[in-house]
């Protein structure tokens, strides 16, 4: 672990010593991710199959129609707690979320073991 530590900084310092003799930084190949089809759910459950989807929609729809966004830029493209779930109770367990805050801190008991 030492050994991995000190060749971290080692290529760092390295990295950052030629960067700044040649004025031009180093860059490495970047990577961009291509487009891949979704595979399709079959967790043996019809209702949570079919619901997944619909749940994920849900979540794009309230991100898009977001109020307060800027407050904080993140919330832009990420959803809030409240939206993913309003759209769990929504989607997954069939009933619509009051908007008077009762249960605002109330966890949610996602299914498991």
């Amino acid at each position: 672990m030492k050994y991995l530590w000190i060749n971290s900084v080692l290529f760092s310092v390295l990295m950052i010593t030629v960067s700044s003799i040649t004025g031009i930084p180093l860059q490495t190949n970047k990577v961009y991710s291509q487009a891949v089809d979704l595979i399709e759910i079959n967790s043996g459950n019809q209702t949570l199959d079919s619901g997944l989807p619909q749940f994920y929609d849900c979540i794009d729809e309230k991100v898009d129609s977001s109020k307060g966004v800027e407050e904080d830029t993140y919330f832009e493209k990420e959803p809030t707690k409240h939206e993913v779930k309003s759209c769990y109770n929504e989607v997954l367990l069939g009933s619509a979320q009051s908007n008077d805050g009762a249960d605002a801190n109330e966890n949610i008991e996602f299914g498991g073991e």
